[in-house]
């Protein structure tokens, strides 16, 4: 069964640039549906087109190969989670828009925790161009935490890098142990530590 509704052949009301983007969508999800089953390396490009309903012609007008899907997916989940973590209003004090930045974070990553592992773990396994990726995403959210507490030195822009290893490696381990509530356990001591690195309250 394909992941969503093909287009039907003919007319229709959407531009070409329109239907590559729907069938870039239908690609993405079938990725994620496989994968987050699969994992990253028994997962095929012959899985992934046959999930979302598309020909092979049509997956590599789009991508290059299956590391090429994988990235630019990676990338794109991974921008929106950023963006939407650094939503919160610069109000109030460092310490509750970090409580308020933390508790976005864990919420999304608990709503599809089988596509948050992917991501998070599955990305050590795409070569090292998802590694340098990987890091780019991180260090975003590194820069983040260091508007959210104006940090300018050295020893607390260190403390920021350090805040968010933890984040990221305390998640991951949660979402390996498949236990939704887990993550948002987290919260309370994870705030913290992030007011003892800072040295905030």
């Amino acid at each position: 069964m394909s992941i969503s509704k093909r287009l039907r052949p003919g007319r229709h009301q959407l531009s070409r640039d329109e239907v590559r983007e729907h069938q870039r969508e239908r690609i993405f999800a079938a990725l994620e549906a496989e994968m987050s089953v699969k994992g990253y390396g028994d997962t095929s490009v012959a899985d992934i087109v046959k999930t979302a309903g598309v020909s092979r012609q049509t997956f590599y007008e789009q991508f290059d190969s299956k590391q090429a899907c994988f990235l630019a997916s990676y990338e794109r989940r991974q921008g929106a989670v950023v963006g939407a973590i650094f939503e919160t209003p610069l109000t109030d004090t460092p310490l509750v828009r970090f409580a308020s930045l933390l508790g976005t974070y864990l919420d999304v990553m608990s709503r599809k925790p089988e596509i948050s592992l992917l991501y998070l773990s599955g990305i050590n396994a795409a070569g090292p161009e998802a590694a340098v990726i990987r890091l780019k995403k991180q260090g975003q959210f590194v820069d983040g935490v260091a508007m959210v507490f104006d940090a300018r030195t050295e020893r607390q822009l260190f403390a920021c890098r350090t805040l968010v290893a933890a984040i990221s490696a305390l998640v991951i381990n949660a979402l390996v142990d498949d236990d939704p509530q887990a993550l948002q356990n987290l919260h309370a001591p994870l705030v913290q530590v992030a007011a003892r690195l800072m040295d905030v309250e």
